[in-house]
């Protein structure tokens, strides 16, 4: 353990999010904590609001779209200072900011969507009516949106269209991950039966990968698109014509949102046991966190961080001798790097010899 903090609230409660020096997170329900990323040494801390429904790292900006009270707030990174607000309309969801417009709405079709001025939030444009988008994203020059069997492309600086397309399947619910970047210029889109659809910039269709075993988490790493299983496990699909890659069968609960790290799959379960699965599947190294609940991990140029029940940290995987600790009493909950035990791994590709995939 490099560090660790109270949060005073769930982890799974508190939105985070990690910038090249430091950190910022939502804790004890109402405030903005930002840390420093070294030693989590507290740099600013101030009254926000309750649980955020975004927040995003621009520049030396943060910004963030709280449920309450109903405003866009625009924070300095360096001083905790406001830059400016911009009152929102009840139940405004989604966050996406390209270039210098902040778009914002759409949430479960509750509200209008809206472009603002990144530069002090006036309003640029706004839709004539409440719009229904799942989670937004920038991507390929503008805002990707999208609602039932289309998704679109917005011009951020008027909220025009830029692209449309219409998908073989509707997309998946407004609160999921709906739309995994494979490159600049080509998105997975998670629909609706667990199933995937892939698009992109130019001419051609949106073309259906497949349908799989139920998912949670999704994302994209090393050219597969990964899986969460809603069971125990993860399957590994190429983005291209959804064929199995490798599939891992695993014996805990694994908490949501894995992350790319390192060459592999940073994967932790709900017990604080943490695992960096390799290209092919398989268990690399493995340490624990004893005695947290993990929610959530993050990682950022090389550092990496957790959200658990009651408390955040950052953390490094490497032998006991060479993590530092900054307190006695921090060294005592150190992470322990285990041997791990070998996972069963199936995919189309060639499977090392038993023990290859451990250290």
């Amino acid at each position: 353990m490099l560090w660790e903090r109270e949060l005073h609230q769930r982890g799974d409660a508190s939105a985070f999010v990690v910038g090249p020096d430091c950190v910022v997170l939502h804790e004890r329900h109402t405030r903005l904590v930002c840390l420093e990323r070294a030693d989590g040494a507290v740099r600013w801390d101030v009254r926000l609001g309750t649980w955020p429904r975004g927040i995003v790292l621009v520049g030396d900006r943060v910004l963030v779209l709280p449920q309450g009270p109903d405003l866009l707030s625009c924070i300095d990174l360096r001083t905790g200072a406001s830059l400016w607000s911009a009152p929102t309309t009840r139940w405004t969801g989604n966050l996406a900011i390209h270039s210098d417009t902040v778009v914002i709405g759409g949430w479960r079709g509750y509200t209008p969507m809206s472009g603002l001025d990144l530069a002090d939030g006036s309003v640029r444009w706004t839709t004539p009516s409440a719009v229904a988008s799942v989670r937004t994203l920038a991507w390929a020059g503008g805002v990707l949106t999208g609602s039932g069997y289309e998704a679109v492309l917005l011009d951020p600086a008027d909220g025009s269209d830029l692209a449309r397309w219409r998908l073989p399947s509707p997309l998946a619910g407004p609160d999921a991950k709906a739309f995994v970047p494979v490159d600049s210029e080509r998105v997975v889109a998670v629909c609706e039966a667990s199933s995937l659809v892939t698009f992109g910039v130019g001419g051609d269709e949106p073309v259906r990968l497949g349908s799989y075993d139920p998912f949670g988490a999704v994302g994209y790493v090393h050219g597969s698109v990964w899986m969460m299983r809603s069971g125990r496990g993860f399957l590994a699909v190429d983005p291209a014509d959804g064929t199995t890659l490798w599939s891992v069968e695993a014996d805990r609960r694994m908490v949501a949102d894995p992350l790319p790290y390192a060459d592999g799959l940073l994967v932790g379960d709900a017990n604080g046991g943490i695992r960096l699965l390799g290209p092919e599947g398989r268990t690399v190294e493995q340490c624990s966190l004893p005695g947290r609940r993990l929610d959530a991990l993050a990682a950022d140029g090389g550092g990496l961080f957790f959200a658990a029940k009651g408390t955040f940290g950052s953390f490094a995987i490497a032998p006991k001798a060479q993590r530092p600790t900054t307190s006695a009493a921090t060294a005592e909950r150190a992470p322990n790097c285990e041997p791990t035990r070998q996972d069963r791994v199936v995919g189309t590709r060639p499977v090392p010899p038993e023990g290859s995939g451990s250290s």
